[in-house]
């Protein structure tokens, strides 16, 4: 069984990269002023927040959390899209591509608990 959740985590961190092109897309997106595109981060944060802690990578969770809550906040406000509000979420991927290379780091080097 460990062997089996190991391949599932490899797997899960080589999809990293993909996960994190999606949010930068959808940033883009919104930098040209695509609303559309704050329900699709909102979505994409909520995903990789569940999913990181099913496989044991609690600061992608953690990471993706905080951003679900900040583009829900960004949401419920109902107003143009500031500024600010693309830095948030500028930052918030760069946090969380740090929180997946640290993963993967740890993951490499063993540290991931089975």
């Amino acid at each position: 069984m460990a062997e089996v959740m190991r391949g599932l985590r490899a797997a899960y961190l080589g999809e990293a990269p993909v996960r994190i092109g999606e949010l930068s897309a959808s940033l883009g997106r919104l930098r040209r002023r695509d609303r559309s595109a704050v329900e699709e981060l909102e979505r994409y944060f909520h995903r990789l927040a569940g999913s990181g802690g099913s496989y044991g990578f609690p600061d992608v969770t953690t990471c993706s959390r905080a951003a679900e809550h900040a583009v829900h906040a960004i949401a419920a406000a109902g107003r143009d899209i500031e500024r600010a509000d693309l830095e948030v979420i500028e930052r918030a991927i760069l946090d969380l591509t740090e929180a997946f290379r640290l993963a993967q780091r740890d993951f490499d080097q063993g540290r991931i608990p089975d």
